[in-house]
């Protein structure tokens, strides 16, 4: 019937005798399990692709593949645990300090004649004065080599020192790095020898006008102070 109302009805022949291979029709018989009955027309095929990969898994649906879903951004955060626990936020920095130990910074090349520190002393009234009075002391003084050595490690310069009989006495100062405010501290020292006692008496020259942060930087020195005599102050 493939051969019906073509030229083999007139050479009486199949058509492999007269036609060349290449240009022989080939008939395909549709098979019995076609999805599409025989009597339907064909509906156009809109996406081959599918129908294909549909046809190869046995008429499986295939659902569309979702979106793909972005990496998240690195967090910077590193699981070394290997807990893996995504809802994991790292941490919000702590906040400065407003306390800090770095507000005071003495130099340690500051230098005062004698007519100098006078005349600063005598700027600041006695009653703006910072007084730290009777701290007392492990034990007395023997000179005052110790006490001036000690200081100066701190960059706490002395003026001028000496002893008296109930008591000795220092006039010293520090400066301020010029980046901290480049401020003066003039300090007069007493050490009195029974009962062995510091009394303290500062005033600030210059720098910080701030009165919350002249008076922190004040404490910090009374506190370096305290940490260059630790041998005699507890």
């Amino acid at each position: 019937m493939n051969e019906f109302n073509t030229l083999c009805t007139v050479y009486r022949c199949k058509a492999e005798n007269f036609i060349e291979e290449e240009n022989i029709v080939k008939f395909v018989k549709m098979p019995k399990d076609h999805p599409l009955p025989r009597e339907a027309a064909a509906a156009p095929v809109t996406d081959l692709g599918v129908n294909t990969i549909t046809d190869q898994l046995g008429g499986t649906s295939i659902a569309p593949s979702p979106a793909p879903v972005s990496a998240p951004a690195p967090s910077g955060e590193v699981d070394l645990l290997g807990f893996g626990d995504d809802a994991f936020a790292p941490a919000a920095p702590p906040p400065p300090s407003t306390n800090s130990l770095q507000s005071l910074s003495l130099k340690s090349n500051a230098t005062l004649t004698g007519e100098e520190y006078q005349s600063k002393w005598g700027t600041v009234a006695d009653t703006e004065a910072v007084v730290l009075s009777a701290v007392p002391m492990r034990s007395g003084l023997t000179s005052t080599d110790a006490v001036e050595s000690a200081l100066s490690n701190f960059n706490v310069y002395t003026m001028a020192s000496g002893e008296l009989p109930t008591e000795f006495k220092f006039f010293l100062y520090g400066q301020e790095e010029d980046s901290f405010g480049g401020g003066y501290f003039l300090i007069q020292a007493v050490v009195m020898k029974a009962p062995a006692s510091l009394a303290l008496t500062i005033k600030p020259i210059g720098g910080e006008v701030n009165p919350d942060k002249r008076k922190e930087k004040i404490d910090q020195l009374v506190e370096l102070i305290k940490s260059a005599l630790g041998e005699y102050v507890p």
